[in-house]
């Protein structure tokens, strides 16, 4: 030891003397990156004022301090040649240039590179990237304390200790970025979540800035610059509470140092209590105007994401300073370490190769159920359970010791007591010098809180709490979205202002309980009634419904429908009440394209409503209410156009493809109205349907088309059959009664009835349709399936149904020639119903092109203007006459 101190005076005497002489300090740069040379050569000569010399590697790095020496050395690790680990170990291993205090430059930051440089006998251990002031005041400070080690002859043991105290020290520095990394990720998935509704898209823009928020001070900025910038706040800030009581200000925006200036009406929010059930501190907020619950609750969940962050930054607070303080000691430092691993957050674990537990921290005790004793000793997976038995878990962590595994895992773990808490391990193999392994080291993040704090901050910001439906923001959300939808099907989209007239009068008689209750029965109703529709709760005593629907008369429809719903009585207790509802409805896009003008565009038309004495809907354009007077007086006319004759029905020619004869017809309705003149079926069918008008008027359809069929085989034509189209209220029990009627009345062969049915009209009752089906065919009546492709298409029925024939929908026929997926659905659909033996008729063919691509599709019938419209009996007589239909030009 003494000639240890000796030979640390002469060099310190020798770089004195160096430096005296070139009036410089000397700094060798060792770095094979040229670009990276350069840089430090202009921070450390430029900016510093040293002698800067550079070397590319180690040996050339050796020659130049052969030929002069330098003050201090700061190298690169991967080099070729020689790397830095190698050039350090040299030096130190030569008593004339042990002396010269090495500082490594790396982006290495492992356990085992810090083993390594220690047994190189680097003095300092630098990560890159860095700052330049910081490498600058490390260099500095080697230099002094080099200086000063000579003047007090200092033991080289302590210096090697201080040496070793500041690597792990950078290892503690590298777990903390890897800690801050692993919150940036977490932050980055919320907020991915929560991009698509504007209040959780500040919440996680807030939650990702105080994640990146290390102290008080950055926690502080982070969610005072966030709380003001928010809607309706127009000051901020944030204040703590020190041990001793006193409250500090840590950030303001808007208003002075003192929150007691802020004027009456602001808010001061105390943050969650800790463990010790003491506040952390308090939002001081000042809102433009009173605030609502839903932003009341939208501060209180960002008061929840504030405190944990105050109480991280703490502890990271906290385990720096423990750090700044181990500086006495290796042996002391561990020990200082292991209490910074007991009083961090995260669970530490370290096992042996055998995977048998050597360490096991209070977090781990804490979270896992295991008490410290009980767990030392004990093969890991046996304490950490997982949904996966221990043989499972034994094999992943063989996996994992061999380095097989990647270095994160994520899971649910089962703790003692059958808890199961969510955990994100990150580990890593601590190897010996010859590369075997002598731990395995775990470090956990228990997010079970935080995952179901984000589950009940995503259900807070979307839903009502009360009723379960969604609030205005998802409203907004599902508006856009169904908006969309009309756009791309060409149909309506209804905004439903309802609200009932009753409330407030239950209100003031009955109590809120009274209120409560009958709104939470309400919105079950609006839950059962919105199947397809949009549903949210609106305000106090009102919900809205948004649908698409194919016209204005399905929306009244849809709203009668609501009313219904909603109108019937409520229990309270052992009263039955009547709430009275009533409905405006906007129209996208006529009565606005955005959600607030549809909304005052509702409510005007509710306001109209609730002065409805037949009606307790309106719509908010005045026409569209003229449009429900039209429907009356339609609906009154459609009564008396049976018995005034009016209704008449044109065949249009089904023709084979490949003969070009007619093979049969289907029967059309048509209106002969005395005013409008001939109304098409699609204007007045609905109507029908909904008033229940369909019923006669279908009878009145089988009766015609049969009694035409008689007329054309008396009058000697060759007679095909004819398909009348059956809508969904007809098909029921009754109608195979109704059809045997008409059938014998008119003397009709049931070959020459064919019976369409659409798809959805089928199946709608699969069972109860299979069993008229099967009655209908037994009489010999045809059965087609029409608009094949528009509605459930369900292929496991069809095959059972003893249909004969398939339609395809025009829709499909349209654009056969210019769209890939159109042609491919027809061609398909051709196909399947040739498997099933059935007959393919194309609905809606008007060109020479779409004729040829079905014909060259094994098209068998062909229906459309190309050969004919739908014409009058007597016209269509004269075509059967003839025979064979001509192609139009």
């Amino acid at each position: 030891m003494r000639a240890w101190r000796e030979f640390i005076g002469d060099w310190t005497m020798r770089a004195k003397q160096e430096e005296t002489i070139s009036g410089k300090i000397r700094i060798l740069v060792v770095e094979d990156s040229p670009t990276q040379a350069q840089h430090l050569t202009r921070m450390l000569s430029e900016e510093a004022g040293w002698e800067v010399a550079l070397a590319a590697d180690g040996l050339e790095a050796l020659a130049q301090v052969g030929r002069r020496r330098p003050d201090l050395i700061v190298s690169d690790i991967a080099m070729p040649g020689m790397d830095g680990f190698t050039l350090c170990r040299t030096l130190k291993a030569d008593p004339g240039y042990a002396g010269i205090p090495v500082l490594l430059l790396t982006r290495l930051s492992t356990l085992q590179d810090i083993v390594r440089g220690l047994e190189a006998g680097a003095d300092a251990f630098v990560r890159k990237p860095y700052e330049a002031a910081e490498l600058r005041t490390r260099m500095r400070r080697l230099l002094r304390r080099n200086e000063d080690g000579d003047a007090a002859g200092e033991p080289a043991g302590l210096e090697l200790m201080a040496a070793e105290r500041r690597q792990i020290f950078d290892l503690l520095n590298a777990t903390h970025d890897e800690t801050l990394r692993m919150n940036a990720a977490l932050a980055e998935k919320q907020a991915g979540l929560e991009q698509s509704v504007r209040a959780l898209a500040v919440l996680g823009t807030i939650a990702g800035a105080l994640n990146a928020a290390m102290s008080e001070d950055a926690v502080a900025l982070a969610a005072v610059e966030h709380l003001a910038a928010l809607q309706g706040i127009k000051a901020a800030g944030l204040s703590v509470f020190d041990a001793g009581g006193d409250t500090r200000l840590l950030a303001a925006r808007g208003f002075g140092e003192a929150p007691e200036a802020l004027p009456p009406g602001a808010w001061h929010l105390p943050l969650p209590p800790g463990p010790d059930g003491v506040p952390a501190g308090m939002l001081h907020l000042l809102p433009s105007a009173p605030l609502a619950d839903e932003c009341r609750s939208l501060l209180d969940s960002i008061a929840r994401q504030v405190a944990p962050a105050l109480a991280r930054a703490r502890r990271y607070a906290h385990m720096e300073a423990l750090v700044v303080e181990r500086t006495d000691a290796l042996r002391s430092e561990r020990n200082r370490l292991s209490a910074v691993v007991e009083t961090a957050g995260a669970l530490v674990l370290l096992t042996d190769p055998a995977g048998r537990i050597v360490m096991f921290n209070r977090a781990c005790e804490e979270t896992l159920g295991w008490p410290v004793a009980e767990a030392i000793g004990r093969p890991c997976w046996e304490v950490l359970r997982g949904a996966h038995d221990e043989d499972v878990l034994q094999r992943m962590f063989g996996q994992l010791a061999a380095g097989s595994l990647p270095a994160r895992l994520q899971g649910e773990f089962r703790t003692r007591g059958g808890e199961l808490r969510n955990i994100i391990w990150n580990h890593a193999r601590l190897e010996r010098a010859d590369g075997s392994i002598e731990y395995v080291l775990g470090t956990g993040i228990d997010t079970t809180e935080l995952r179901g704090a984000e589950a009940r901050l995503r259900y807070v910001s979307n839903f009502d709490t009360q009723t379960g439906l969604p609030n205005r923001l998802l409203l907004r959300d599902r508006l856009r979205q169904m908006q969309g939808q009309a756009k791309a099907t060409g149909q309506v989209l209804g905004f439903m202002l309802l609200r009932f007239v009753r409330m407030p009068l239950i209100r003031e008689t009955l109590g809120p309980n009274a209120d409560q209750v009958l709104v939470q029965q309400a919105g079950a109703r609006m839950r059962e009634i919105g199947n397809g529709d949009a549903v949210a709760r609106f305000s106090d005593g009102s919900f809205v419904l948004v649908a698409v629907r194919p016209d204005n008369e399905a929306l009244a429809a849809a709203a009668r429908r609501l009313l219904a719903a909603l109108g019937a009585p409520y229990a309270y207790g052992s009263e039955e009440l009547h709430m009275d509802p009533c409905v405006g409805i906007a129209v996208y896009p006529n009565d606005g394209d955005n959600y607030e003008t549809l909304v005052r565009s509702a409510e005007a038309a509710q306001r109209l409503a609730a002065d409805g004495v037949v009606h307790r809907y309106a719509f908010y354009r005045p026409e569209l209410n003229r449009d429900a007077s039209d429907r009356f007086r339609m609906e009154t006319a459609l009564r008396r156009a049976v018995d005034r004759n009016e209704l008449v029905l044109h065949y249009q020619p089904q023709v084979d493809l490949a003969s070009g004869a007619i093979v049969g017809a289907e029967a059309l309705l048509r209106w002969n109205h005395p005013e409008r003149g001939m109304v098409s079926p699609g204007t007045f069918i609905a109507l029908a349907e909904e008033s229940g008008l369909i019923l006669p008027i279908g009878t009145w359809v089988l009766m015609t088309a049969c009694a035409q069929i008689r007329y054309w085989q008396e009058a000697g034509l060759p007679v095909v059959p004819v398909s009348v189209n059956l809508s969904v209220y007809q098909f029921s029990d009754e109608i195979v009664g109704t059809l045997k009627f008409i059938l014998e009345a008119y003397g009709v062969d049931p070959a020459l009835l064919e019976l369409e049915l659409t798809e959805s009209a089928s199946m709608a009752d699969a069972g109860k349709s299979y069993e008229l089906l099967a009655q209908l065919k037994a009489m010999g009546i045809r059965l087609a399936i029409d608009d094949f492709g528009t509605g459930y298409s369900n292929l496991n029925y069809l095959k059972r149904f003893p249909v004969d024939k398939l339609k395809l929908d025009k829709s499909f026929v349209d654009d056969i020639l210019e769209d890939d997926n159109d042609l491919a659905i027809s061609r398909a659909v051709i196909a399947m119903a040739h498997g099933l033996r059935l007959t393919v008729v194309a609905e809606g063919v008007e060109t020479a092109g779409q004729l040829a691509m079905l014909a060259e599709m094994g098209c068998d019938i062909i229906q459309g203007y190309y050969y004919s419209k739908a014409v009058a009996p007597d016209e269509f007589a004269r075509m059967l006459s003839e025979g064979l239909v001509p192609a139009q030009a």
